[in-house]
């Protein structure tokens, strides 16, 4: 007589919609009951099984039961511990299908570190910092990085520990470091530095299934939840009478102070490009009148963001003629900062020794025409903006221009120019001639 192997349901996670991820990500994933390995007592552990391209592969739940008792897990009427058992299979649903759901292409060897990890690790904060400040150093995206780090050493200082779990960090602790932070004088720009990357890790924690987004501190401050400040982040533009002065200044020709001069100005007539983005221009962006080019800052973050395009006047081609290399080769750096194909770590050391020289010379330059600002490579772009709206340019012109991925940057010198006009119209009250 031939005994009939009873096939036994799959246990689905009410909140996962199979259909949908086996439609997006190619990946099917259930818990079963594993009936080949029983113990002596009878049961059966309870496994996720994932299948991706035919392929079958298992991670324990760390629950068993017998057939029996997984039966009754379909049903509604359950003792405590069957409902905490469910409970335990569906969190181990959730959180292999966040891991799923955070990969941008499936495989099984990524899945496996991310869903496996200890679990004294993962409520760490402190492995999660390390293992993105790695992951952008093998980007080479080395500014970020060092953003990262500083934002892991600031909170270690604070909380005075080497460890910190996920739970800890609550919108009451955020509150208390940012008090923190402000009595030790930091700004509440920097605060908000330093909080940002936090935020990011926490979000990668949730995605991880590590902890619950209920536990997310960061949100809308009304329903008890933490912001980070944005600060005043007060934009450093030139009066057109300042930006005058610069541009008509005659330096001594071809010294260092000419050079400077001419990068500043270049900056400036060029939509506000970075400094670190003009070192990087090579003769083939150039196109007719045009120079056309990515902002390395986005290149990695907004894959959809659009090229930025600057007119070409006579002064900058002028500047470009005076201090462009020869011979004008198309792969060739436009100005003399790099050269060859240097890596993310020399681009970063030459750029930053780049940047001090122009603010030092334009600081000079500054005293010698009366102007009150320490004037800096910030003050080229942010006065690009502001010499734009004075002049009516379209705010959506403008923010294309410099590369911006929305309004809201754009928003903070249109205030800046409303508080000027406010400081005018204040002043009138005291005329009265």
């Amino acid at each position: 007589m031939e005994i009939k192997k009873i096939s036994l349901p799959w246990i689905y996670h009410p909140e996962i919609n199979e259909e949908t991820l086996r439609s997006e990500k190619g990946v099917s994933l259930v818990a079963v009951l594993d009936t080949d390995k029983q113990r002596k007592d009878g049961s059966c552990s309870i496994k996720i099984r994932i299948i991706h391209e035919r392929i079958y592969k298992y991670h324990s739940t760390k629950v068993s039961v017998t057939k029996d008792e997984y039966l009754k897990l379909f049903g509604n009427r359950l003792s405590a511990e069957l409902k905490e058992k469910r409970v335990v299979v569906y969190h181990y649903l959730k959180r292999a299908y966040s891991v799923i759901n955070e990969m941008e292409e499936f495989s099984f060897v990524e899945f496996k570190d991310r869903f496996t990890r200890k679990r004294s690790e993962t409520k760490s904060v402190y492995p999660y910092y390390e293992r993105y400040i790695e992951l952008l150093k093998s980007e080479e995206r080395l500014g970020t990085a060092q953003n990262y780090t500083y934002s892991m050493k600031k909170l270690k200082e604070f909380h005075g520990k080497n460890s910190i779990s996920f739970e800890v960090i609550t919108p009451t602790f955020l509150r208390q470091y940012e008090k923190w932070m402000i009595d030790n004088g930091q700004s509440k720009t920097t605060v908000g530095i330093y909080c940002r990357p936090l935020k990011k890790i926490f979000n990668d924690a949730i995605a991880d299934g590590v902890i619950g987004n209920d536990k997310n501190p960061f949100g809308d401050v009304k329903r008890g939840k933490y912001q980070a400040p944005e600060g005043n982040n007060t934009k450093k533009a030139l009066s057109l009478d300042d930006l005058r002065k610069i541009i008509i200044y005659v330096p001594e020709l071809e010294s260092p102070e000419h050079y400077y001069r001419d990068m500043w100005v270049f900056s400036y007539l060029g939509n506000g490009i970075n400094m670190k983005d003009l070192c990087l221009l090579k003769y083939k962006d150039i196109d007719g009148n045009r120079i056309r080019f990515s902002r390395e800052k986005t290149k990695n973050t907004n894959r959809s963001a659009k090229p930025i395009s600057i007119a070409l006047i006579e002064m900058n081609k002028e500047i470009i003629e005076r201090w462009g290399r020869f011979p004008r080769d198309l792969d060739e750096f436009i100005f003399p900062v790099l050269d060859g194909k240097p890596n993310e770590e020399e681009i970063k050391r030459k750029v930053q020794q780049f940047i001090k020289q122009v603010n030092k010379y334009m600081g000079k330059l500054g005293g010698k025409l009366n102007i009150e600002a320490k004037i800096t490579t910030y003050y080229a772009r942010h006065s690009y903006v502001t010499a734009s709206l004075r002049a009516g340019v379209d705010i959506h012109t403008i923010t294309e221009n410099v590369g911006h991925s929305s309004l809201k940057v754009i928003g903070k010198y249109i205030d800046s120019l409303n508080e000027e006009e406010s400081v005018r119209n204040a002043n009138k009250l005291l005329n009265f001639d």
